[in-house]
């Protein structure tokens, strides 16, 4: 009889085990973690497994400014699990999490403040997308991820929109938003997780109304040799006629000597990006890693730029439209004019170049960008170096003998708080690079 009472007392503790072991197996997988404070939203990749009915595992940073990442490990019971995160040895938060369609949520806290947690498994980038008509009520003079977004987007939507110039005026010359590269935007992307890709396909820029004005009266102190005189010409006018019809943009006010100097126009995106880390907010005029205020000429109708992802939902700006520019905005200005801008955005998972690069018809690009124009450059080499290596699979060596042979560069933009530097390859030059089975990326269109 007591063997019997045994028995079934070690059945009954199996069975409990065997269902622990189950609960412990719906929390088992990779997450995107959400969390949100009073102050604030963090998010980041959660990768949890289990053993013997208890779970552990790893998350990023889920503090606001993505300092430290975290252990994770906890219990469950049923449907709940009771979280645990460690950094660096020591218990930073708790949480109590119940399952729920497609994840988890529930409520702890973080660093001493209240939190609450909602983890869902990644959001499949595939969609066959809207074609949305959005008309911006609302302009944006930071990059930011505490800026409301105005538009929610999935993988494949297509946004057919506007942008005013970088003073704030529309197509109808109307006065819509504050000076200072006013921003369409931004638009959140559902699913976008820190370290995933933002590709965005630019298929329309377009001119949408017959007037720019740029600042031409000196050049900027940053594009000429310390000590470099010059004497502006009293009332010198910045405005230009935009011939829409001809494609081509004269001086309005030229004078004898530039009365028959024209230009053929190329609408272009003076500022796009995504929010920058740290939880930072930067300036419309800024550029660095997320973007911001490149002022390359290349980035127009047909341009594919990859944004790596700082921040939950990436937080996609745009604006500061040129007719046209020349290369390093030397001036400080290129045409400044409103635009009609069609874009579409695709999510990717694959692994980042962890720094934008860009594609066009004919080329690959490399976006170097830093402090100096020395280091900007080396930035956009070193990017295009590893963009080789992880798109095909190339060794030091080769990487070194194509781009020694083929390497362009461009200067876009000298005259910003940094300069922007881009190394670019033919999409000819490619073409005859063999793919190796070591290469992780996709290869370029």
């Amino acid at each position: 009889m007591h063997a019997l009472r045994l028995l079934t007392v070690l059945l009954a503790w199996a069975a409990l085990g065997q269902q622990a072991a189950n609960a412990a197996e719906t929390f088992v997988g990779v997450w995107d973690a959400k969390v949100e404070f009073a102050s604030g939203v963090a998010a980041a990749s959660m990768r949890l497994s289990s053993d013997s009915g208890k779970i552990s595992g790893s998350s990023g940073p889920l503090d606001e400014n993505q300092f430290f990442p975290l252990a994770v490990d906890g219990t469950v019971s049923g449907s709940e699990a009771d979280l645990t995160f460690r950094y660096d040895g020591d218990v930073v938060g708790q949480a109590r999490v119940q399952l729920r369609a497609n994840g988890f949520g529930g409520a702890g806290v973080l660093y001493g403040a209240p939190m609450v947690i909602d983890a869902k498994s990644p959001l499949a980038p595939a969609h066959t997308g809207r074609v949305i008509d959005f008309k911006p009520t609302s302009y944006a003079l930071q990059y930011s991820s505490r800026t409301p977004p105005v538009l929610r987007l999935r993988s494949g939507d297509r946004v057919r929109t506007t942008t005013v110039d970088n003073e704030g005026q529309d197509s109808e010359m109307a006065w819509k938003a504050m000076p200072g590269n006013p921003l369409t935007g931004p638009f959140y992307v559902e699913g976008a997780m820190p370290g995933d890709t933002l590709v965005v396909h630019l298929e329309q820029v377009a001119l949408n109304r017959n007037s720019a004005k740029m600042y031409s009266g000196a050049l900027d102190r940053k594009a000429v040799q310390p000590g470099h005189t010059q004497t502006p010409v009293a009332g010198w006018s910045r405005n230009w006629i935009l011939d829409r019809r001809r494609g081509m943009a004269r001086l309005a006010e030229p004078g004898e000597a530039l009365s028959g100097f024209e230009l053929p126009t190329r609408p272009m995106i003076g500022s796009i990006g995504v929010a920058p880390p740290l939880n930072m907010a930067l300036y419309a005029g800024d550029v660095w890693i997320h973007g911001g205020n490149l002022d390359y000429s290349r980035v127009t109708t047909g341009m594919t730029l990859h944004f790596p992802v700082y921040r939950a939902g990436a937080y996609l700006f745009l604006g500061d439209g040129h007719a046209l520019q020349g290369d390093g905005e030397i001036s400080g200005q290129g045409l400044e004019t409103s635009l009609d801008v069609t874009f579409r955005v695709e999510l990717t998972k694959q692994p980042g170049l962890g720094q934008l690069w860009s594609e066009d018809a004919d080329s690959v690009m490399v976006h170097g960008i830093d402090n100096t124009l020395d280091t900007s450059l080396q930035a956009a080499t070193s990017g295009m170096a590893r963009w080789l290596k992880q798109t095909y699979g190339l060794n030091d060596s080769e990487a070194a003998a194509v781009m020694s042979a083929a390497i362009r560069y461009d200067i876009a933009e000298v005259v910003d708080p940094r300069p922007h530097v881009v190394a670019r390859l033919s999409k000819s030059v490619l073409a005859q690079i063999k793919k190796a089975s070591s290469a992780t990326s996709a290869l370029p269109k």
